[in-house]
């Protein structure tokens, strides 16, 4: 017998159990504590649901104190391993923007001068560097960056043009703790330690670029590799084309066609625009660095080997190295309670080089006397509570440029030395206003002296007031 119920009472029941049974999937999804059921309904069971994916992290806050440090305004901060703020893509393939933009204003006094005519100036200056970085993967990694000059009182634009260079264009492969890199690479063994307060105009004036460029440094074409382990570093660079392919050979001196310096024998002769392409360069460089909490240091040696004349089987090969050494202290403190950090340091670099004997009638010789150069630099920062603080460097670079004298009037063939001497000296306060812009005042001083030519003395002083910015 089946039994009898009210229409109304059998209608409620069936309109609860069928919103019961559609309403405990979603409460499934949207809680892990099931909703309870009506009392007049059965229990309904919630089907097994796959637990939600977790959220994709939040991209990476950019580290000021990577970004900023005091080096990345030569050697770029390493591509972070997934995608920073500035950021297209997804975590580990990206591309990023690489901008850094420097202006202010630079008063230029000549205390002496070659030509006593010449006058100092205040000049309005401006420099930008812009790329693009990025990651394609875990283990590849890309950097192509480029300038607008600073160049000489403003000279680096003209009706719309900019003077522009090529920077680092790098494709770099990284795993266990191995890096391999090709392309326009920077050795990072081959950057003096140098005051992270003079950095103002990104290292491009002559009062900090020079003294870099006297010591060895190398960023060119090439290809590199390193191998890291246990905070120490061991790497090899190689370069072989035309000189201006690496700034590495403004260190390498002597009197090469109409007494210039070795970098400027390309420039001499120019063929549909393009510099003489006569001259055949190669660097390799291994060295070894160690990094500490307390301290850093580097040691690297870079082996010279010049074709003057590609054209000739008859020119001797000019050969030549370079010995570098890096040291610098990492002093920290609070005083009472506002952090401090001191760092010293101190470079050296010593270069020797054959030089060819440009006398008429002496071709395809080489001299007897080879050209030595030796570069000091030291230098103190001081940081206060971060980055901001006050600095100096003091840089000297002495050489020796050998000459031939021929045989005349009963007095034999001689080779006689002739001494140079420059000094850069740079003293600077840096604020950081915000995590990407800094206010920067620099005094800055030149001299040159030359054995026996006082006529050739140099001197002058610079003050600098700039804004920078670097992403």
């Amino acid at each position: 017998m089946i039994p009898s119920f009210p229409t109304a009472p059998r209608l409620a029941r069936a309109c609860t159990l069928a919103s019961a049974l559609l309403a405990a999937p979603v409460l499934a999804q949207t809680s892990e504590v099931p909703a309870p059921a009506s009392s007049d309904a059965p229990i309904a069971q919630a089907p097994a649901v796959a637990p939600a994916a977790p959220a994709p992290s939040a991209p990476e806050k950019p580290d000021p104190a990577l970004k900023q440090d005091a080096e990345t305004l030569v050697v770029s901060a390493p591509t972070p391993t997934t995608r920073p703020l500035f950021a297209l893509g997804s975590e580990t393939y990206f591309i990023s923007p690489v901008l850094s933009i420097a202006g202010g204003v630079q008063s230029e006094n000549l205390r002496v001068n070659p030509n006593p005519e010449k006058e100092g100036r205040i000049t309005t200056i401006a420099l930008a560097r812009f790329g693009a970085e990025g990651r394609l993967g875990p283990y590849v990694t890309f950097r192509s960056e480029f300038e607008r000059n600073i160049r000489s009182h403003g000279s680096g634009i003209w009706e719309g043009t900019a003077s522009m260079s090529v920077r680092d264009q790098v494709l770099r492969l990284e795993r266990w703790g191995a890096t391999v890199e090709a392309g326009i690479i920077l050795d990072p063994a081959s950057v003096d330690f140098f005051s992270a307060h003079t950095g103002d105009v990104l290292l491009a004036d002559k009062y900090t670029r020079d003294p870099l460029l006297y010591s060895g440094f190398n960023r060119g074409q090439g290809v590199q590799a390193r191998y890291t382990r246990w905070g120490f570093t061991a790497g090899l660079s190689y370069t072989e084309a035309n000189p201006l392919s690496s700034s590495a050979s403004f260190m390498v001196g002597g009197s090469f066609g109409g007494n210039g310096r070795f970098w400027e024998r390309p420039l001499g002769n120019f063929r549909n625009g393009q510099p003489d392409d006569d001259i055949h360069f190669r660097v390799i460089s291994p060295s070894l660095s160690y990094e500490h909490p307390w301290f850093e240091a580097r040691a690297m040696a870079q082996v010279l080997d010049i074709n003057y004349q590609v054209n000739s089987t008859q020119d001797p090969a000019i050969q030549g190295y370079n010995l570098r050494g890096n040291v610098k202290l990492k002093l920290k403190g609070m005083v009472p309670s506002l952090p401090f950090e001191v760092t010293p340091f101190f470079n050296v670099a010593r270069v020797e080089n054959d030089v060819v004997n440009s006398a008429a009638g002496y071709g395809n010789q080489l001299l007897e006397t080879p050209f030595d150069a030796l570069t000091l630099s030291a230098g103190l920062d001081v940081f206060i509570s971060g980055r901001s603080g006050v600095g100096f460097s003091y840089t000297r670079v002495a050489d020796h440029t050998p000459s031939f004298v021929p045989a005349a009037g009963g007095n034999p063939a001689s080779e006689a030395l002739l001494g140079t001497r420059n000094s850069y000296l740079n003293v600077g306060a840096t604020w950081w206003l915000f995590d990407q812009v800094a206010l920067g005042a620099r005094v800055a001083t030149y001299a040159r002296e030359i054995d026996g030519k006082p006529e050739l003395e140099e001197r002058d002083l610079s003050a600098f007031l700039t804004l920078r910015m670097v992403l």
